[in-house]
């Protein structure tokens, strides 16, 4: 593994979304639903995704759109984690409707009954990463006909959604939405894309990376999805194709955007779930147990590294991310 300090812009990072947030110095409120278009569209709630279980079932999902005042020609798609939909995504609505970018707040887990309390659960009913992925790159096959004037598209997600472009910055996901879409030709919809605090715990052996622009936002106390694992994943990536930057938030901690401050949660921590995938086996990388690469392996895998507890919430400045993530879109969306 590579160490964090040698892959790092370090300290010129850190130092930027520090000074970034003191001059932009400002405050997001969420949009309400109500203000927004409803817009439905066709998806799939798929299960096994990456073995041979892989199976998907028709699903409806719903989004809501926010335009910003005056004509628009670019947009990004904001995926939440595994609370499901809450403020904060909102609040992304109302920062990128502000710089002239439309948003699309996507609700990936009500069509599906998904309330996660346990990732074990979760995986066997379909409230996986995957699935997200799955439902922007629908939702952007949707928008392309309704909306002929955008330009270009970004998608960006916190905590389960930023593993989610994590998927999608994978080749095997363009590969598979080919094979959908067949014989009608696909290429991935977006032009940027931002995570927020992923657990970036997965490495496929023989693995490729597309080379769409990719930030990762994360916690540097971050105690649930660890810096770390995201700094090596950065290595991973950019050594097989992809183009992924990783910048560390100073003094921060998982959820440095959510709606509550930094508290104690008894939620389920994965930061000893990094694991790897080589042909039909999972390898924990923690405990060197080994799982079977398929549904039921990856159902029992949070049972074998999960344990509970992590701090996790904003501290004083909820929107400290904020301008970098407004920055890499003011440079690749316009």
């Amino acid at each position: 593994m590579v160490k964090l300090r040698k892959l790092f812009d370090g300290v010129v990072g850190l130092l930027l979304i520090s000074s970034m947030s003191m001059v932009f110095g400002q405050t997001y409120s969420p949009l309400s639903s109500s203000d927004a278009k409803r817009i439905d569209f066709n998806s799939e709630n798929c299960t096994g995704f990456g073995t041979p279980d892989y199976k998907c079932q028709p699903l409806k999902v719903r989004a809501y759109l926010y335009e910003p005042k005056g004509e628009w020609n670019a947009l990004v798609m904001a995926s939440h984690g595994s609370q499901g939909v809450d403020q904060r995504v909102f609040e992304y609505a109302d920062a990128l409707t502000k710089n002239r970018i439309a948003a699309l707040v996507i609700d990936h887990w009500s069509p599906r009954n998904i309330n996660i309390r346990d990732y074990s659960t979760a995986t066997a009913r379909g409230g996986t990463t995957s699935n997200i992925a799955t439902d922007a790159l629908w939702a952007a096959e949707h928008l392309k006909a309704l909306y002929p004037q955008v330009k270009k598209m970004g998608f960006l997600g916190e905590s389960m959604g930023a593993m989610a472009a994590i998927q999608m910055s994978r080749q095997r996901m363009t590969d598979l939405f080919n094979k959908k879409m067949s014989p009608k030709s696909f290429s991935m919809p977006f032009s940027a894309m931002v995570g927020l605090y992923p657990a970036c715990m997965e490495r496929i052996e023989g693995e490729k990376f597309i080379n769409t622009p990719f930030l990762i936002l994360i916690g540097e106390l971050d105690a649930a999805t660890l810096a770390t694992d995201c700094v090596d994943h950065q290595a991973w990536t950019n050594a097989n194709g992809g183009n992924l930057k990783t910048e560390l938030v100073p003094g921060a901690f998982h959820d440095f955007d959510a709606p509550h401050a930094l508290q104690y949660r008894q939620g389920q921590n994965i930061s000893k779930c990094t694991y790897v995938v080589n042909g039909d086996k999972i390898t924990i990388v923690a405990s060197g147990k080994t799982l079977p690469n398929t549904l039921a392996g990856l159902v029992q895998l949070p049972r074998e590294c999960a344990f509970t507890g992590f701090r996790g919430g904003h501290g004083a400045d909820k929107f400290i991310a904020v301008p970098s993530w407004l920055k890499f879109y003011e440079s690749h969306l316009k």
